[in-house]
């Protein structure tokens, strides 16, 4: 566990949410962008549904480092 102190990059943390994001099959990230500035992440883009939207705040939230998070992104359900 890193101490109170630690403080992670901006770049660590967007590679761990990318990371993360990579084995997490039940969000639909291909149309996500992630930027990090000053611990605040802010993701931006379209998913196919609310439960995905949320979804990228919860993933988010559990990585080390993350002060703020700032979810852009847009719910655009799939064409039939």
């Amino acid at each position: 566990m890193d101490p109170p102190t630690y403080q992670c990059s901006d770049t660590r943390i967007q590679q761990e949410i990318a990371e993360r994001l990579v084995h997490v099959y039940r969000i639909d990230s291909s149309e996500v962008t992630v930027s990090v500035e000053g611990g605040r992440v802010t993701f931006e883009g379209a998913v196919p549904n609310l439960a995905m939207k949320h979804a990228l705040e919860e993933l988010a939230d559990r990585c080390p480092g993350v002060q703020d998070i700032q979810n852009r992104v847009r719910v655009e359900p799939a064409p039939r």
